[in-house]
Parts: structure tokens; sequence; C-alpha cells
């Protein structure tokens, strides 16, 4: 008989052993898991995943830094010129149908970056998962493997493992002994309070993570608020240009400006608008502190930007225009203009560059009216 007990002991030990052993290893990776469903569990999702391209592509490029600029066809600011203006063998086409294709695009683009990230919402251990979208691509295996443990608040992995650690260590004694219901009452305490305590560390996480979702919630709308009105302001100058309405004061879309034409040694001025309205024709030699002297000298036509006084930028950067000209466009703004900032110094919402190409195409659509102009009036004369 106690050769037998002995045997049972042991049988008894090595099952301890090996349950416990196991419980341990997935209690860590199941309790995450069901909490999170849990938490999740009847939230909407589509809102989430809608936006959530958005947010990733911004991230790559205020953290990241891994694009160096943006497929500029695709952009509904950059589409209409790129197609209109800038390749020239589409020209004859109306302006609604590259305007309409920019759209349809960007639209198809998008829609395909949501699908993916709806993908990501419905895979277990990914950071976007998301309960509702597990449920809307895998309604089966939802229900028959997780929705028996969601539907169960109460019950954890880790209190099963705290259960059946009392109940072999106890193994040896009467289960209604005072001795055995102390060890589980105090198992089931200690559980309770690692469970407040994990509570109240999520909910400060979450506040957290609320907090900081907001900030970017915020930045996002003023993102898509400034593109907006830059698009608006677009469309509009297509349509003026159309209906031979386009003048340079229509180019203020961003800030007041400058704007140069280079003849000889002379920075003659064309137009300025939203400016102290000071009109001073600059000698590239002599006029070296001035950011147009420096943009006119660059044939790479980098930006370059000072502060000629307190509170004031100049932006400025040279172009290439017909008939071999060179022209300088100079921004003109204030600090605490925010819109102009991000769209010309910071990068925050569009590469700034492609501000300036904007401007670029705009001055050579003008330009090129101008020239024909010119040419009818110097036929009207011949004549």
């Amino acid at each position: 008989m106690i050769v037998w007990g002995d045997e049972i002991g042991m049988v008894i030990k090595s099952l301890q052993v090996q349950n416990l052993s196991y419980l341990n290893e997935i209690k860590g990776d199941l309790d995450p898991i069901i909490n999170t469903m849990r938490k999740q569990n009847g939230e909407k999702w589509r809102g989430t995943a809608w936006r959530g391209p958005f947010t990733t592509i911004r991230g790559y490029f205020k953290h990241a830094k891994l694009l160096k600029g943006i497929s500029w066809s695709t952009l509904p600011v950059i589409g209409p010129i790129v197609v209109g203006v800038g390749a020239g063998y589409y020209a004859q086409w109306p302006l609604w149908v590259g305007l309409t294709g920019a759209v349809l695009l960007i639209s198809g683009i998008y829609f395909a970056f949501v699908q993916s990230y709806i993908s990501k919402m419905a895979t277990i251990g990914r950071r976007e998962f998301h309960v509702e979208a597990f449920k809307a691509k895998r309604p089966q295996e939802f229900e028959q493997a997780w929705a028996p443990f969601v539907k169960k608040p109460d019950f954890t992995f880790d209190g099963l493992y705290n259960l059946v650690s009392v109940v072999f260590s106890q193994n040896d004694q009467d289960p209604s002994s005072v001795a055995y219901v102390v060890a589980y009452s105090q198992s089931q305490h200690d559980a309770m309070q690692s469970s407040i305590t994990e509570l109240k560390t999520t909910i400060s996480e979450q506040e957290k993570a609320i907090a900081t979702l907001e900030d970017e919630l915020e930045e996002s709308e003023n993102a898509v608020y400034t593109l907006t009105k830059v698009l608006r302001s677009v469309t509009e100058n297509q349509y003026r240009y159309v209906n031979d309405s386009l003048v340079f004061t229509d180019l203020d879309f961003v800030s007041g400006f400058s704007l140069y034409r280079k003849e000889g040694n002379t920075l003659k001025m064309i137009m300025n608008k939203g400016t102290s309205g000071k009109k001073r024709d600059l000698d590239l030699d002599e006029d070296i502190n001035y950011v147009a002297v420096a943009a006119a000298k660059d044939e790479a036509g980098q930006a370059y930007s000072n502060n000629p006084y307190p509170g004031r930028h100049v932006v400025a950067f040279r172009m290439d225009m017909l008939e071999d000209e060179t022209w300088v466009w100079c921004f003109h703004f204030d600090d605490d203009d925010d819109r102009a900032l991000s769209l010309i110094k910071n990068n925050d919402i569009i590469d700034s560059s492609q501000i300036r190409r904007v401007i670029h195409a705009f001055c050579l659509t003008i330009q090129k009216r101008m020239i024909a102009q010119k040419e009818v009036d110097l036929n009207a004369g011949a004549k």
C-alpha cells in the first residue's frame, strides 16, 4: 500500500508540474487577448478602419522619414496641375477630367489601404487588432473559439492557474478543511487584487492613449482643412485660367508674395501682394543679404529663407520659365501664420517643394498666355 501510495503521489506530482507549467505558459498569452476582446466588445470599429491608414501614412512622414516626397500625380492638390499643366501633351483634355481622375485614383488607393488595415484589425496579435473587425471577418472562428471566454467576464486563465495551484498544493488534505478553504480564498483575494491593480494601470494607460488620439485627431482635422482650402483655391484658379481671368494676384492662396524677373544682373519686380508694398529692384552683386538674390543664383531651385525683421519670414525660390527666362518667387508671412508655416517651412502636411511646384506651374501658365498675347499684339501692329 505504501508503494502504491508513493506511485500515486508521484503521478499526482507529475500531473501538477505538467499542468501548472502549461497553464503558466498560456495564461500570459491568452488573458491579454481575452481582456482586449472584452473591452472592445460592442465598440464601433469602421471609423477606426477608415482613419487608420491616414494616421499610419502621417506617421511615416512625421517620424520614420522614409518618404522623400509624395506621388504628386495621385494627390488631389497636385494631380490637376501635373496632368493639366505639367504634362503638356494632355493639355487638350478638359480640366474636369484631370480633377475627376485624380480624385478617383486617390479614393481607390486609400480604399486599398483601408482594406489592408481591416485585415490587420482582424488578426489576433496585431497592434491594430479589434474584436469587432475579427467578428466581421471571421465570425465562425470567433463563435467557436473565443465567444465563450468573452461572454464570461469573471473567467481568466490566471485565476484557473491559481485555483489549480491551490488544489494541487492541498491534494493531501480534505477539501472541506479550514486550511484548504483559507488557501483557496487567499488565492482568489490575491487574484482580485492583481486584477484591480491591472485595471487601474489599464485605465491610466487608456486615458493617456485617448489624450494622444485626441491630439492626433485635431492635427488630422487641421491638415484636412488646410489641404481642402488649397484644393479649392487651385480649382478656382484653373477655372479662372479657362475663362482668361487668371492673374498673378490670384496666387496668394498660400501667403503674400513678391515676384521678380531676372534681367541681366538685376531682379526686376513684377508684382507683390500682402507685403509692405515697397517696390525695389535688386542687384545680384550688391543685395546679397536678400534671399531672392540667393535663390536667383541657385540653378537647382532650392528654397532660401530669412527673417527680415522679428516675427516675419520670407522664403524664396527660383523658377526656370519659358523663353529661357528666370523668375524668383518670395513667400511673405508672419510667425503666427500656422497655415503658411506648415505648407512652406515645416512640411507638416505636405512636402513644401510641391507647394512651390504648384506656384511654378501657375506662373508658367500665366507667362504662356502673356507670350501668346504679345505675339497677337505684334501681329496686329505689323498690319
